[in-house]
């Protein structure tokens, strides 16, 4: 093994023996002055720099031995050196017609590259000592603007001296062009397919002196497409171990510090994110759009409401009537639904005598409602009730005359209860509901706070007793109110009392039934309370019918029928009294259906309205009902009231609630 040369005699690059003039060439190598022509310049910038690489020195005798290049087998190699030496022979004229008189460092009007019809062969070594070789000319630096611009940190490190083949050994993490110590570049910088890389022979590590610093070339950080896949060419030679090594100062550098990125990778970056901006904005307008859309879809949609369209009261022109009152004692006349028209007389509770008989009924049914035409349960007579009949008779009381095991229907008790005044049924009907008669009178006061009769009090359910008041007014709500129960108007429309039990028929005491549209009252009277009387009339006054009740009370005579012909005068003069006027036409539009949010269904009268009252009164109007969310066109959905009428209402147009613009827009 020959020892090798000392620093100062080995060349910078590790180079390759190429036969000199076309005397001794490879089968594959390509002729010199192509391979020392460097690339043509692209334009004007790169055609005036200066040629790359330090010219061959054709003065010295000696050409340097190749560091990498491994000594042929001398039985191996003999037959094919003599068949490379005659086709080297062949192709001599062929290069010396290609370089002409050029210089071998010399560059050709035109760059000399592989042909596109024959693909490069593979460069094939000879040995470094044979004299025929010529040293080949330095590879042409690429153009400066296919190179990119590379960090301080990644320069070329100078060295004094070129690195051994061994140095070279270890392969890079990616298979990239690299540059020598020297700035020149290894290989040609062209898109074209380059010549195969040459395979350099071994050259065994000296065995003593310092190993010199092999430096650090930096790969070529350009990302470029690779033109050609590596080539695993066979080792010429025989094979040596090589000595462990320590990782390259690259290796380190790279794992401490990322690569650089590129100037135009930024710039490829930044355009997809200024276009992501707007998908991402428009991305979160179209949730939040969709999120409020959802939730006012799904919030709770208002009730419908009933409002109107009319004026809110209607006054009748004119001054107050004045109805005929009597002298004496007290009264006073009511219209259901529009009020009191008037009153005389002192306002002191009086006594009622079997006026108060009307509560008795009323607590009755409240406590056993009593279906109409239905005669309801039967009641025994009680023993403290026939006990008590022969000192009611002593008195002159009027009286059923029960007796005992007697049975009476609940009708039949109420009809003698209201028809003929009869005392002994009225204390039966209070033992039959609480008990006792102190009982039922408590519920007798109760029901009299309830309906408003602050100036009345009881103190027994026939109204005998003198301690039992009450006033003209309190007796107007309290007939008002029995008025409205189904089972009290029946019983007070009859004229005469039949008996359940087959006797004769009694004639009732209310002698104006009939007349003047009386349909109920009661009479009453006792030394102490003289003569009363209250009644109700039910008058039609246009296309209202409205119930007038009336109270008299203390009418100095013999007998209620003082009271009796003064309530005549009083319920004739309030009919006549009484007027109507109509607000509104059938079809007119007096009420609108407002969904709540903002939506409006204009409701017309299905017929006339008509206003019922005297001069100088105002009724107000309003409208009941409660609407639905959807209805037909002409369904019934409501009333408007004016005072004691009552008046069907439709919708003009189907009722469909809330249209989706409204509840998308709402704001409550």
């Amino acid at each position: 093994m020959n020892e090798p040369d000392t620093d100062a005699e080995r060349p910078e690059t590790a180079e390759f023996a190429v036969p000199s003039g076309g005397a001794r060439r490879g089968r594959h190598a390509r002729p010199a002055g192509e391979e020392a022509a460097p690339a043509e310049p692209e334009d004007d910038e790169t055609a005036d720099e200066p040629e790359a690489g330090p010219p061959v020195d054709e003065e010295s005798g000696d050409e340097p031995e190749a560091d990498a290049e491994p000594k042929a087998e001398p039985g191996d190699d003999d037959a094919s050196d003599d068949e490379d030496a005659a086709e080297e022979a062949a192709a001599a004229p062929a290069a010396a017609d290609e370089s002409g008189d050029d210089a071998p460092g010399a560059e050709p009007d035109e760059p000399a590259g592989p042909s596109e019809e024959e693909p490069p062969e593979p460069f094939e070594p000879v040995a470094a000592d044979d004299p025929t070789v010529t040293r080949p000319e330095p590879l042409p630096e690429p153009p400066s603007d296919r190179l990119p611009a590379l960090r301080p940190d990644r320069l070329p490190v100078p060295r004094s001296a070129a690195p051994t083949v061994e140095e070279r050994l270890p392969a890079l993490p990616e298979e990239r062009p690299t540059a020598s110590a020297s700035g020149q570049w290894s290989a040609p910088w062209s898109p074209a397919a380059p010549p195969p890389e040459p395979v350099t022979a071994f050259r065994p590590e000296p065995e003593a002196g310092p190993r010199p610093d092999p430096g650090y070339a930096p790969p070529f950080e350009a990302e470029f497409p690779s033109h050609h896949e590596p080539q695993h060419e066979p080792q010429h030679g025989p094979r040596y171990e090589q000595e462990p090594q320590e990782p390259p100062r690259w290796v380190t550098e790279r794992e401490q510090e990322p690569p650089p990125i590129p100037a135009y990778a930024h710039a490829y970056d930044e355009e997809p994110r200024r276009r992501r901006w707007p998908l991402v904005t428009l991305l979160v307008a179209v949730l939040l759009i969709a999120g409020v859309v959802a939730g006012q879809l799904l919030r709770p949609v208002p009730e419908p409401d009933l409002v109107l369209a009319l004026p809110a009261s209607h006054t009748f022109a004119g001054t107050k009537p004045v109805l005929p009152w009597p002298v004496n004692g007290q009264s006073a006349v009511a219209v259901d639904g529009l009020g009191t028209m008037g009153a005389s007389g002192p306002s002191a509770p009086t006594p009622t005598a079997s006026v108060a008989k009307v509560m008795t009924a009323y607590v009755f049914l409240h406590e056993h409602p009593l279906a109409s035409g239905a005669d309801g349960p039967e009641y025994a007579v009680s023993a403290q009730g026939v006990a008590d009949l022969p000192g009611r008779r002593q008195r002159g009381e009027s009286l059923l005359g029960i007796t005992a095991g007697q049975h009476l229907t609940e009708r039949k008790a109420l009809e003698a209860l209201l028809l003929i005044s009869a005392n002994d049924v009225a204390h039966e009907l209070a033992r039959w509901d609480a008990g006792t008669e102190v009982d039922f009178v408590a519920k007798m006061n109760a029901t009299a706070r309830s309906l408003g009769m602050t100036s009345t009090t009881y103190t027994d359910p026939s109204g005998y007793d003198a301690r039992t008041v009450s006033t003209a007014a309190d007796q107007v709500k309290l007939l008002t109110a029995a008025m409205r129960v189904k089972a009290f108007t029946e019983v007070v429309a009859n004229r005469m009392f039949v008996p359940g039990d087959g006797g004769a028929a009694r004639p009732a005491g209310n002698l104006l039934l009939g007349r003047y549209g009386v349909v109920g009252g009661k009479t009453g009277y006792t030394d102490k309370a003289g003569g009363n009387y209250v009644f109700a009339a039910r008058k039609r006054i246009g296309t209202v019918t409205v119930l007038i009740v009336g109270a008299v009370m203390a009418q100095r005579s013999p007998s209620a029928v003082g009271a009796i012909n003064v309530g005549e005068r009083l319920v004739a003069a309030a009919e006549n009294a009484l007027t109507a006027e109509r607000v509104a036409r059938t079809g007119d539009t007096v009420a609108r259906v407002e969904d709540g949010l903002g939506g409006s269904t204009p409701v017309r009268a299905v017929s006339s309205v008509t206003v019922v009252g005297w001069r100088g009164l105002t009724v107000p109007l309003h409208v009941l009902g409660d609407p639905p969310r959807s209805a037909d066109a002409g369904e019934r959905i409501g009333t408007v009231t004016a005072g004691p009428g009552h008046f069907a209402l439709a919708p003009a147009t189907a009722l469909d609630g809330p249209s989706l613009q409204h509840r998308l827009l709402r704001l409550r």
